[in-house]
């Protein structure tokens, strides 16, 4: 790998390209053969923005540019995986360079970088909270949009991937990236390898969803069911006690308290 920096970065750039050098399996393609890869690490937005030639979203830290087996890194808190990540996108293009969509590829990527966590299941269910399940076109145009939205849609792109994995059983991603990387054709490739359509593929990936995180929606909504109530509680119990004092101040009105006095007898 050859690396491209300026000013002090040539320590983290070196780091860098040391990473990327021990990386050669990648989920369902197993052992890839090195090829020549150009790293460019910078720290400013601007010239970021400028070898992008501005087509990435201004809050992204990297890109990959696989015509050119380049990789473009802004350093931020985590660049290795930041790197592997982008890495996986030049191996994915190695093996299935057509007809992979967007979801598709930033799905395996955050998968190959192994960036699924707990923080991801907690956007997969900001996500549900929000409504629907989206279909993979809404997660292709959410991912161009602001980093709330594109947060969520990468997480539930890796869903669609890690729910894909399964599919495929002991062989994984394997058949599938096989038959992607020779029909050129997501919607082709589903049907030789599981004999489904994309659509329905689509269907099955938005059950899981609602199976393994539904528990989640539920939680959430039990929550805010509960919430209400004690607000509902509170303010009925508020309102009772202040019309409590007012009838209390109006009987006191006009009453004397006897005296201690004992009261004279005729």
């Amino acid at each position: 790998m050859r690396a491209v920096y300026w000013g002090d970065d040539g320590v983290v750039a070196t780091a860098l390209a040391e990473h990327a050098d021990g990386i050669h399996e990648w989920p369902g393609i197993g052992y890839l053969e090195p090829f020549p890869i150009r790293l460019i690490v910078t720290r400013s937005a601007r010239r970021f923005d400028s070898l992008t030639a501005g087509r990435v979203p201004g809050w992204s830290g990297a890109a990959a540019l696989p015509a050119a087996n380049t990789i473009v890194i802004k350093v931020g808190p985590d660049p290795f995986q930041t790197l592997s990540h982008e890495m996986a996108h030049l191996a994915l293009n190695r093996v299935a360079p057509r007809g992979v969509p967007r979801w598709f590829a930033e799905g395996y990527a955050a998968r190959a970088a192994g960036e699924w966590g707990r923080l991801s299941v907690l956007d997969v269910n900001w996500a549900l909270l929000r409504g629907t399940i989206p279909s993979f076109g809404a997660i292709n145009r959410a991912l161009r949009s602001g980093p709330t939205n594109a947060r969520a849609a990468y997480a539930l792109s890796t869903t669609a991937i890690l729910f894909l994995e399964r599919l495929g059983g002991e062989r994984g991603l394997a058949p599938l990236l096989a038959n992607l990387g020779e029909t050129g054709d997501l919607d082709r490739a589903f049907r030789r390898t599981h004999l489904l359509t994309l659509s329905h593929v689509e269907a099955l990936w938005q059950r899981d969803v609602r199976r393994r995180y539904g528990w989640l929606l539920l939680t959430s909504s039990l929550t805010l069911f509960w919430g209400l109530t004690a607000v509902l509680v509170g303010l009925v119990w508020w309102r009772r006690r202040r019309r409590d004092r007012v009838r209390k101040a109006a009987l006191d009105v006009g009453w004397e308290l006897p005296s201690d006095e004992p009261p004279d007898v005729a």
